[in-house]
């Protein structure tokens, strides 16, 4: 049960990358400038702008990082597809959050990092999505759904069908 990193796929590298940048954008990169009470420019990092959406982010950076590590770490799909999921949804969830951020920001000037949080939260959810379609666990796939008609017989070993 040792980390291989043979195992991450083009999905998990997507969703970690998303991650990490997430992660260094929202506590280095400038997301928004306001006007301090001298009139000086104050330059806000998203954790300081975000009061509530900030968690929320967290979270999804913690579950994109899960998806990654649990993908190398485990032989099992079964704990990787729950995490490719739940960073699934987080991510989308995070990208309408940002969306609305980058749209609405009442006496607030935006900058960089918003744009660059967007994207990262983007590629988590679009990440955790490819990382599903691979797997083959995505509701709806019809690939990952297998029918038998109870109607067609089995051949049998002259090559006929059987009875």
């Amino acid at each position: 049960m040792g980390f291989d990193a043979g195992r991450i796929r083009r999905g998990e590298i997507v969703a970690g990358g998303g991650g990490v940048l997430l992660l260094a954008g929202l506590f280095v990169l400038p997301w928004y400038a306001v006007r301090g009470p001298a009139g000086e420019l104050r330059l806000l990092d998203g954790w300081q702008a975000l009061t509530t959406t900030r968690w929320v982010l967290l979270v999804t950076i913690a579950a994109a990082l899960a998806l990654v590590f649990l993908t190398a770490s485990r032989r099992s799909p079964a704990l990787p597809v729950v995490a490719s999921m739940l960073s699934c949804l987080l991510g989308g969830l995070s990208t309408v959050l940002l969306l609305f951020r980058v749209i609405d920001h009442p006496g607030l000037s935006a900058r960089a990092g918003i744009y660059i949080g967007f994207v990262a939260a983007l590629a988590i959810g679009y990440g955790a999505y490819l990382a599903l379609r691979t797997e083959g666990s995505w509701f709806g796939d019809p690939g990952s759904i297998k029918t038998v008609s109870p109607r067609s017989p089995e051949p049998t070993s002259a090559g006929r069908p059987g009875p």
